[in-house]
């Protein structure tokens, strides 16, 4: 079944509306829209669909969140380049995933939550003055800008295929990128909240969920899952060789130190290759009996 997106209109885009210009106060109210949304979904019957919707925006809003933390933080500093480039990416995706499912619910904020862009950088301003930059002379020329578009519209025919595409097991679902799985799972969990909407002679076209829909929510959702988890014991082990101490690890999951070793252990025994190529000079078994609060020793070069 090929997506309708004939009654959905254009997101709202203004170029000289930039990432820096977004606010912690802007993410706020997003959240609060979105925990009000999947209130009204759970108290619907719909709790199945809101906790697929929770996971698929989860994955935008557990980075923005200590993102936009930044300005508490550092109330006298300026935003870092690197976190605004985060922040533009994650924003945007989030935009997406809300407009798809409640771009006309009331307190959708039009005016604020919508596709932003960078902010023109110094160099650029400077005009003439600026040194040459042979990267931007090629990333401003014709060839590559019609590189870009060619790339760009082949990039969108797969991912309106995968959207339009019945997912019966996860693994039919790996090989696209996260940010598509989550589309899937948000555009049809919403639609199978649409089921629970009463039929009246104003809605007899709304588009209602399947039992296929279903599906392809589940396995999207549990592919997305198996990913994460699978992500997120290299980031343990990352962690760890990096300094931190179980006792950090689990207070970031919200886990306990022996919880989080057993994550560990388990992924390191079933996935023997998961940690080619990484920093390998404590085996996991040394890490795993690390006390909880012990940190690996420094290497000399990172002193």
């Amino acid at each position: 079944m090929m997506l309708d997106r004939s009654t959905v209109p254009p997101i709202p885009e203004d170029r000289t509306f930039t990432v820096d210009q977004l606010t912690p106060q802007d993410y706020a109210a997003v959240c609060a829209f979105l925990a009000d949304r999947l209130r009204e979904l759970v108290v619907g019957g719909q709790e199945a669909a809101a906790r697929v919707i929770d996971e698929a925006v989860s994955l935008r809003t557990d980075t923005l969140g200590p993102n936009f933390q930044w300005e508490a933080d550092y109330p006298h500093e300026p935003v870092p380049d690197n976190w605004l480039t985060e922040r533009l990416s994650d924003w945007n995706q989030l935009v997406i995933l809300l407009w798809a499912g409640w771009h006309d619910a009331d307190g959708y904020d039009q005016d604020r939550w919508r596709l932003v862009s960078s902010p023109v950088p110094q160099k650029e301003k400077a005009g003439a003055d600026a040194p040459f930059d042979p990267a931007a002379h090629v990333l401003n020329s014709e060839g590559y800008a019609e590189w870009k578009e060619r790339a760009g519209r082949e990039g969108d025919a797969l991912r309106e295929e995968f959207l339009s595409r019945a997912i019966r097991r996860p693994e039919e679902a790996d090989e696209a990128p996260l940010s598509w799985r989550s589309d899937k799972v948000v555009v049809y969990g919403s639609v199978l909240a649409h089921n629970g909407v009463p039929r009246t002679p104003a809605n007899e076209n709304l588009w209602r969920g399947t039992a296929a829909d279903a599906l392809s929510v589940l396995a999207a959702g549990e592919s997305i899952r198996r990913t994460i988890l699978t992500g997120r014991a290299k980031h343990i082990h990352q962690g760890l060789m990096l300094g931190t101490t179980w006792s950090e690890i689990a207070e970031a999951l919200g886990r306990t130190p022996d919880q989080v070793r057993a994550e560990l252990r388990y992924w390191a025994d079933e996935n023997s290759d998961l940690y080619y190529g990484a920093d390998q000079r404590v085996p996991v078994a040394a890490l795993l009996d690390l006390g909880d609060d012990e940190t690996v020793p420094a290497r000399e070069e990172d002193r």
